[in-house]
């Protein structure tokens, strides 16, 4: 069956703040964020976007929208974007007046929010995770305060919370939530109920259960050894791998999940507040994409700690 047309749902203003991290995911910094996203009279999309922060960015580009893609097309912004919903694109774009390029996949949750994050680099030498919380703005308000943790990286550098005082997804709880899952073609595999069991035991340790999803066949323990910047699998763990932090609410890595002979690649970005999370996944056997999964989880708070 053929996968329906992608409705482009980004239309109007979007006002927020970014936090800004180097590829150790020390605090640079906040950044405002403002785009204005438009329908032009020839069928492309323009953007507007300005960026002031750690960095400074500001100009317009256009989107060619696809079936499953969309094509960004200068002058600020160059590449291409996977659509993997109406509500998500995953992409991979060139900033020429920065030097940067960029992954980047962004999701709108609820139709009014946007959760992003964005790792640019230059050559293969990582320089800026942008961390993004966006608010669509109706044309007749004026721009809102965006939320934010006061500081500066003077304060916060060295603190790998941002100042949030924990870990945002290293705490005791459950997040659970649906996911919808792709094949290697695109085409819909269902929505999956999902759910990552989080216990704190130290720390330095935590430990978790992964159930359900398209390409878990059963649940999956997992136990990393964390320095608050990165986490790593220990060896006994039925998923191997690690990842980067960015403020303790984002995070980025890969995992091998060793009975399924498994990659994923994998990228989370909470709220502020903590209390939702875009995820998205991608699935590959060796070098080829078997599929993705993605969605909202929400979280549930759970304070007790394991004493073995």
């Amino acid at each position: 069956m053929a996968r329906p047309t992608m409705q482009f749902q980004g239309f109007g203003r979007w006002v927020g703040n970014a936090e800004v991290f180097d590829s150790f995911g020390r605090f640079l910094g906040n950044g405002s964020d403002y785009r204005h996203v438009q329908l032009m009279g020839d069928g492309r999309i323009r953007i507007n976007v300005s960026f002031i922060g750690p960095f400074k960015h500001s100009g317009h580009y256009f989107i060619e929208q696809r079936d499953r893609y969309r094509l960004y097309e200068g002058p600020a912004n160059i590449g291409y974007a996977e659509v993997l919903s109406e509500n998500l694109v995953d992409a991979n774009a060139y900033w020429p007046a920065l030097g940067l390029s960029q992954r980047f996949f962004l999701m709108i949750v609820g139709d009014q929010l946007q959760l992003s994050l964005a790792q640019m680099s230059r050559g293969e030498h990582l320089m800026y995770v942008v961390v993004g919380q966006n608010d669509r703005v109706p044309e007749n308000i004026p721009d809102p305060q965006p939320t934010l943790v006061s500081g500066t990286h003077y304060d916060l550098s060295e603190d790998p919370t941002c100042g949030r005082g924990e870990i945002l997804l290293h705490r005791s709880g459950v997040w659970r939530g649906i996911l919808t899952a792709l094949d290697q073609a695109g085409q819909s595999l269902g929505e999956f109920e999902y759910s990552q069991a989080l216990e704190l035991r130290s720390p330095q340790i935590l430990c978790m259960q992964i159930a359900g999803g398209a390409f878990n066949d059963y649940p999956h323990s997992a136990c990393f050894v964390t320095n608050q910047w990165q986490a790593w699998a220990t060896e006994e763990s039925a998923i191997v791998g690690s990842y980067s932090l960015s403020g303790g609410r984002a995070l980025s890595g890969q995992f091998y999940y060793r009975e399924a002979h498994l990659r994923c690649w994998q990228r989370e970005v909470t709220t502020l507040d903590g209390k939702q999370k875009a995820i998205i996944q991608h699935w590959y056997r060796g070098g080829q994409r078997i599929g993705s999964q993605f969605g909202v989880l929400e979280f549930e708070q759970t304070d007790e700690l394991s004493t073995q």
